[in-house]
């Protein structure tokens, strides 16, 4: 029997120091995914072969000239290892992020990933076609509190379909039932499952072949309020449909691939306020996992280059030649771990920098190089963020207690002002965890290293609140909090629902990350990091119901602005620009007096950052918040 896997419970027995309350930190399937676009698209022209998507670089969504999608998402972290970067999902989600309003603990039909028409008019049985891809149920293998994803039940299923023009009808060709990793490793090895079919019916070679796989899941039955949710999730990955192949031989594909993602510049942080940044928080290296899908050894070049905002190349890095094993995994430290040369400026200036990583083989490279390329984006804006951006399970506390805290823990290198914290909430079932009531809370870091004074908590009772894209949403404190060294950010939960909070199984900050639910704090155990992300200001900038800001002789009136923002203690011809969240420039104007009335009405609310230049090249900063 397959291990019913709907939800990972850790318990508490098992924690060091326990506390009396019954507390378990709970790890559930996703509970959202941004809204997809371009989906449902049926193309005006039909496919030739060979027919070929390992899903890299794409987006979160297969791309519409090969798919016609409906709920299929696509993406690097579900799935460890996979033949190259990029995989899609098959799950309980619709097209919207929402689960399927047909989801029930029975099993139902979910996603649909279907290609466009294919070309097999020229084609006959002797032509020895043949389709292949592989496989992943859930999303890795071991200890539960260290997979991904969640794993199909026996009576949940995958099925691959093709289409016959002849009667109008789709035959399922091949089917998979409900099983786990650890299961199909016991059995083949690996994790990811290879599968072959023939396309031997006569009736398929016509000029409107199509395939598709489908998925039925079944929602867990659970008296838990805001725990039932997305499920049932299968990864595939390498599609290939092409002639003159065989379905019993050992397949051999000449790729040199990237496996995983582009990593982050820095040690601990994916992103960071451009005010905290220091050297010291460069990672040293940057370990990149590049893949020989073939059955020789081959020479594979690798090498990344960065680049600043406005596309200019800042530094380049050329890890050479070396031979990449047969069937294995590049190991030489030039292309493996290829050291960090680039050391961006640490002036307090917001920034982004893009990384991008590519290999090939030889010099002039293998056939598919959708995947010989990876990018990573580093921001220095105005917050901090040890998460990727993209959740694979949802994160929350279920215990006896009347109140349940949750902090995570940032270091500040200097003085900074909390104005604000994002959140991304996973939605749930019938919106259960929608009226979970809590108040953010921030703590200052005890000589254990544990959550100790606190520093500010809401006076007003928050909920949850969800983006329509299915990202952050960001709260404004109801006061800015002046702080330094170790704090801890996170919530009082009142009452103990669950309340379904992003976690990020890609990244690592378990160690940042705590929880309270009697007398003793307890840190996590479960590999991954909180969507939870604090923004910073100045100190001088003045949060709800605040009128004015002011540092290096700047004053803005009033802050938070709605449509009109007056900017005042300018040098005059000065040059202005707004930066967003993302370290994006918003905006650019020359001011010709000492003050200015700014309009700000076409900026979507949230947190800015305003740097005035005067004309001696001497910057002045301050934080602009608007609200609509």
């Amino acid at each position: 029997m397959v291990m019913v896997i709907k939800r990972i419970l850790v318990a508490a027995l098992v924690l060091i120091g326990a506390a009396t309350a019954q507390a378990q930190e709970v790890l559930l399937p996703l509970q959202r995914t941004a809204a997809q676009t371009g989906t449902g698209q049926k193309s005006t022209s039909t496919v030739a072969l060979p027919f070929f998507d390992d899903f890299a670089n794409c987006g979160n969504v297969p791309s519409p000239s090969l798919w016609e999608n409906i709920g299929a998402t696509t993406g690097t972290g579900f799935g460890e290892l996979p033949p190259t970067i990029g995989m899609a999902t098959l799950d309980a989600l619709g097209p919207d992020g929402r689960i399927y309003p047909q989801a029930s603990t029975s099993p139902f039909p979910a996603d649909t990933l279907c290609s466009q028409p294919i070309q097999l008019d020229s084609f006959s049985p002797a032509d020895s076609l043949v389709f292949s891809f592989f496989y992943l149920p859930g999303g890795g293998s071991g200890n539960l509190w260290e997979r991904v994803g969640d794993t199909p039940d026996d009576a949940d299923s995958l099925f691959l379909d093709f289409y016959r023009a002849s009667d109008s009808t789709w035959q399922t060709v091949w089917a998979r039932g409900g099983i786990c990793v650890d299961t199909l490793m016991a059995h083949t090895g690996t994790a990811w499952q290879y599968v072959a079919v023939p396309v031997a019916d006569p009736a398929y070679f016509d000029s409107t072949f199509r395939f598709r796989f489908r998925n039925h899941c079944s929602l867990e039955s659970t008296e838990k309020t805001g725990m039932r949710g997305n499920c049932d999730q299968w990864n595939i990955d390498y599609v290939l449909l092409d002639t003159a192949r065989s379905v019993t031989a050992q397949p051999q594909w000449r790729d040199i691939a990237f496996v995983s993602p582009a990593p982050s510049m820095l040690r601990q942080y994916q992103a960071m306020p451009a005010r905290q940044f220091r050297t010291a928080e460069l990672s040293p290296t940057l370990p990149a996992t590049i893949t020989n899908l073939f059955e020789q050894e081959l020479a594979s070049h690798y090498g990344y280059f960065v680049l600043g905002e406005n596309g200019d190349t800042l530094y380049s890095y050329d890890g050479g030649f070396e031979n990449a094993p047969a069937v294995g995994y590049q190991t030489a430290a030039a292309h493996a771990n290829a050291p960090l040369g680039y050391t961006p400026p640490a002036n307090g200036i917001p920034a982004s920098y893009t990384v991008v990583h590519t290999v090939s083989e030889g010099v002039g490279g293998d056939s598919h190089r959708q995947n010989d390329t990876t990018v990573f984006h580093l921001v220095f804006a105005d917050y901090y963020a040890y998460d990727d951006g993209e959740a694979e399970n949802g994160y929350g506390l279920t215990s006896t207690a009347a109140r349940v805290y949750l902090a995570y823990r940032f270091d500040l290198n200097q003085e900074d002002t909390l104005t604000a914290v994002d959140m991304c909430f996973n939605r749930t079932a019938g919106g259960e965890n929608e009226a979970v009531q809590f108040y953010i809370t921030v703590w200052q870091a005890n000589s254990e290293g544990k959550p100790g004074t606190v520093l500010y908590r809401d006076v007003a009772r928050r909920t949850p609140q969800f983006s329509p894209t299915g990202g952050f949403c960001r709260y404004l404190l109801e006061t800015s909090v002046v702080a330094s060294g170790s704090i801890f950010v996170g919530f009082e939960q009142v009452g103990n629902d669950f309340i379904n909070l992003g976690f990020d199984r890609n990244t690592q900050s378990a160690d940042r990350i705590w929880y309270l639910t009697s007398t003793a704090w307890q840190q996590s155990i479960l590999r991954g990091s909180l969507l939870l992300r604090p923004h910073f200001g100045v100190a001088a900038t003045v949060g709800i119901g605040g009128t004015a800001a002011a540092e290096n002789g700047l004053r803005l009136y009033p802050n938070p602005a709605t449509d009109i923002l007056r900017i005042g203690g300018l040098t005059p011809n000065s040059t202005l620009h707004i930066y967003d969240c993302q370290g994006r420039t918003v905006k650019t104007i020359t001011a010709n007096a000492e003050s200015i009335a700014l309009p700000v009405d076409a900026l979507p609310a949230g947190l800015y950052m305003l740097r005035a230049t005067n004309p001696a090249g001497i910057h002045s900063t301050a934080k602009i918040i608007i609200r609509h």
